[in-house]
């Protein structure tokens, strides 16, 4: 299995396994859409999720996955089923035994954050110069070679991408 993990401007922070990955997304959708369903949470749920982060996206995609660790933080890991994850072989950097979602996922949610800034600031200092291009908030294959092929993706390949396409990051090893 695939490791993955978030980047944004001139950060790549790896983070796991995909599948780890994908259960974060799950708990996103399991816990933040069903509770909170007039939110905006295609933002994370897809836009992150498969795609990246748009320039313009970028702080309201920020305020999201704020909102998404608050509520995190309310979720005890007892209110989730974990039962795949401990009942399958599969690998996993996941610290199910503590206490709340957002104690699980904490990495998750600092690594975005720093991407965010990482994404912000580079963006701030160098849009002036002619060939320059946002550097978003997405998620990339760590693993070499892969993390070479990946990082030089362009958006266009992302954007081409139809509704029941799996996300680039998501080998199906595993799945």
């Amino acid at each position: 299995m695939k490791k993955v993990g978030f980047t944004g401007g001139a950060l790549v922070v790896e983070l796991g396994y995909s599948r780890d990955m994908l259960f974060f997304f799950d708990c996103l959708k399991f816990v933040c859409e069903r509770q909170y369903p007039e939110r905006n949470w295609i933002l994370l749920t897809e836009r992150l999720f498969k795609y990246y982060v748009r320039r313009n996206e970028v702080d309201e995609t920020n305020e999201l996955m704020q909102e998404a660790y608050d509520i995190f933080s309310k979720t005890s890991t007892k209110s989730v089923d974990f039962s795949e994850i401990i009942q399958d072989s599969w690998a996993s950097e996941l610290n199910i035994s503590l206490k709340t979602l957002s104690d699980v996922f904490s990495r998750y949610f600092s690594a975005f954050f720093e991407c965010y800034e990482s994404a912000k600031l580079m963006y701030d200092e160098f849009k002036s110069y002619p060939d320059y291009q946002y550097e978003p908030i997405r998620i990339v294959l760590t693993s070499m070679p892969e993390h070479l092929d990946d990082m030089h993706r362009e958006l266009i390949q992302y954007d081409a991408l139809a509704r029941e396409d799996s996300p680039f990051w998501l080998d199906s090893e595993g799945q």
